[in-house]
C-alpha cells in the first residue's frame, strides 16, 4: 500500500490561514483548502481532523503573529507611539491586498458572534491578549511619568483597541492607504497619542 505524500505541515498550515482569512469560515470550503494546501484529503484527515479544527490552528497561528508584532514594537519605540508603529505596521506597511482583507481575528468575531461561540470566544481572548500588551506598555509608561492621561492604563488601551477593530473594518472598504493613515492619525490624536 501506498504512503501517502509528505508536506511541509507549517506551509500547509499558512496556506489555509490565508485562504480563511481571505474568504473567511464559512466561505471556504475543504475541496477549496485541500487545493490551496496542495494536500489530498486523506493527509488533510489525518493532520488536521476537521476543517474547524483546522481554522482554530489558522486563527492561533494569525493571533500569534499579530501578537509577536505589537511585541515587537512594544520593544522599540515608547508606549505614546505604539498603538501608531503597530498599526502602521499591520495596515500600512504590508500588502494592499493584506490591508484589505482586515484582521482575522475581528472577521471572525464579526463573522461568527451567533454561529460558534467557542472559535468566536477565541478571536475575542487573542484580541484581549493585543490588549493587554498596550495596557502593560501604557501602565509602565504611567509609571516613569512618560505618559499623562487622566485615563487609566486598561482605559487608554481599550479605547486604542475600538480604534483598532474599527480600523480594521474601515480597512475592508478603503482601497487608499493614504486615507487609512489620516483615520490613524485622527483616531489617535483624539486620545493625545501622538508620537
Amino acid at each position: 500500500m501506498a504512503r501517502p505524500k509528505e508536506f511541509d505541515r507549517t506551509k500547509t498550515l499558512e496556506s489555509a490561514m490565508k485562504l480563511f482569512w481571505a474568504r473567511g469560515y464559512t466561505a471556504t470550503s475543504l475541496p477549496e483548502l485541500l487545493t490551496a494546501m496542495g494536500i489530498a484529503r486523506s493527509s488533510f484527515y489525518a493532520s488536521f481532523n476537521t476543517k474547524r479544527a483546522l481554522f482554530t490552528e489558522c486563527l492561533e497561528l494569525f493571533g500569534d503573529r499579530t501578537l509577536a508584532i505589537l511585541n515587537e514594537k512594544a520593544a522599540e519605540v515608547p508606549a505614546r507611539a505604539l498603538p501608531r508603529a503597530f498599526l502602521e505596521a499591520t495596515l500600512l506597511e504590508v500588502s494592499q491586498r493584506k490591508a484589505n482583507q482586515g484582521c482575522m481575528m475581528v472577521n471572525t468575531v464579526l463573522e461568527l458572534a451567533d454561529v460558534d461561540r467557542e472559535l468566536n470566544q477565541l478571536a475575542i481572548k487573542k484580541l484581549g491578549m493585543i490588549e493587554n500588551v498596550f495596557a502593560q506598555a501604557f501602565e509602565r509608561a504611567q509609571r516613569e511619568g512618560k505618559l499623562n492621561t487622566l485615563r487609566s492604563a486598561q482605559q487608554l488601551a481599550n479605547l486604542v483597541m475600538t480604534i483598532n477593530l474599527g480600523l480594521r473594518v474601515q480597512s475592508r472598504k478603503t482601497q487608499n492607504p493614504q486615507q487609512l493613515k489620516a483615520m490613524i492619525d485622527n483616531s489617535l490624536s483624539t486620545l493625545g497619542l501622538v508620537a
